[in-house]
């Protein structure tokens, strides 16, 4: 029983190689298109020693860095690659009368392939190439001669630098969207924070806010109005973009309210005034005992139903479809949540805190996550691979049986 040789590359790979190298030069292009399109076929028509299967997994991606310890063993001959392509391309080019631009075009692909480690990766798990696009490679059949090899050079290139475009995974598109979420809520929490910690409490901020919002809502309006034809009749459901500015401004508004009662002490002036007893800044006390010692209430049920108004709004704005029943569930998660808030900072800033933390959770698991998945997908296309090699050899063999 023979042995692998100590390159990675079995005796039996390396014998149909130098087959084909002496063949490969015979054969027409219609045999050229029939072995480039069979497994393992950009290696047995270019000539190149396949890397032994058993390193197709993480250490054979890993060796094909450049400081790695394997890579004068495992790597293909990047050089062999580019020198049999031209003899080859030279022969099957369009222009010739031996060429074929079908036949031209899979075997650029070929050299695009066996040059580039990461497409030689996965052309090597399952030995067809399932990324070959015509659209991509249309543009190699044009020019001469002399213009082809640098074609296929400036493809080389893109799909080395540029490939990772086309080959985002499943969960990278996941991750991404996932984390612009958080993101998103990040800066509404925090444009939140800073309405019911900052805004709301003066009044002329308070005041400078609804005038902004206020004209926020007229320019949007005015834009509205431009864009649709004269003569148009306005209802709510054109014009229904104006009012979330108005509804803010009115939420900023009851805040600022809500901040605007007064609490006394007990027993004021000797008119048995309760301790906690509410009223408003137009509330008359008369003993100065009772003004020196008078303070605004930090929180009310005012300043609760203008907090939730505000981030109703904030929350039904992140999205550009929002139904009735979506508008409810944002209502019911504001009246909760601005109940534990309540206008203080640290709150916010521990909500902040709390999504900054999922946010790196997030940042750090996909990855892992892609790993995985990633490692599984590899190991069932190695077993097709496999399948397709054997069911291509049990194949041929029949056909030789026959031709015998």
């Amino acid at each position: 029983m023979t042995s692998p040789s100590s390159n990675g590359r079995t005796p039996s790979t390396i014998s149909e190689s130098s087959a084909a190298s002496s063949n490969s030069s015979v054969v027409s292009s219609e045999e050229a298109l029939s072995i480039l399109l069979s497994p393992d076929g950009y290696y047995t028509y270019l000539s190149i020693p396949k890397p032994d299967p058993s390193t197709i997994g993480p250490k054979y991606l890993t060796s094909q860095q450049p400081n790695s310890a394997d890579n004068a063993d495992n790597a293909v001959d990047i050089d062999q690659v580019k020198k049999n392509y031209r003899r080859l391309s030279l022969k099957h080019h369009p222009d010739r009368k031996t060429g074929d631009p079908e036949t031209f075009r899979i075997l650029t692909r070929a050299k695009i392939v066996l040059s580039s480690p990461k497409l030689r990766r996965e052309y090597d798990l399952v030995g067809l190439d399932l990324d070959d696009d015509a659209e991509e490679v249309a543009e190699d059949d044009e020019g001469n001669a002399s213009s082809a090899n640098g074609e296929s050079e400036k493809k080389e290139q893109k799909e080395n630098n540029g490939g990772n475009s086309k080959t985002e995974t499943v969960m990278g598109y996941l991750a991404s969207a996932t984390l612009a979420g958080i993101l998103q809520m990040v800066v509404r929490t925090g444009m939140m924070g800073l309405v019911s910690v900052l805004l709301s409490r003066y009044i002329v901020l308070t005041f400078l806010s609804i005038g902004l919002l206020c004209f926020v809502s007229t320019r949007i309006y005015s834009a509205l109005k431009q864009t649709l034809p004269p003569n148009t009749k306005l209802d709510l459901s054109t014009i229904r973009d104006i009012f979330p500015p108005l509804i803010i401004a009115f939420g900023v508004f009851c805040m600022y309210r809500g901040r605007r009662f007064l609490m006394t002490p007990d027993s004021v002036g000797g008119e048995g005034i309760k301790s906690g007893s509410l009223g408003d800044s137009t509330t008359n006390i008369t003993s100065n005992d009772a003004i020196e010692s008078a303070r605004y209430l930090s929180w009310s049920w005012t300043f609760w139903f203008g907090e939730t108004v505000v981030m109703t709004c904030f929350l039904s704005n992140s999205f550009e479809k929002r139904g009735p029943g979506l508008v409810a569930v944002f209502t019911v998660v504001s009246l909760f949540l601005s109940l534990w808030l309540r206008g203080k900072f640290w709150r916010y800033a521990t909500l902040l805190g709390f999504q900054g933390v999922i946010a790196l959770l997030v940042v750090m698991a996909f990855p892992i996550m892609e790993m995985v998945l990633e490692e599984i997908v590899q190991e069932k296309m190695r077993k097709v691979g496999e399948k397709i090699r054997a069911h291509d050899a049990r194949v041929r063999e029949l056909l030789n049986k026959k031709g015998g």
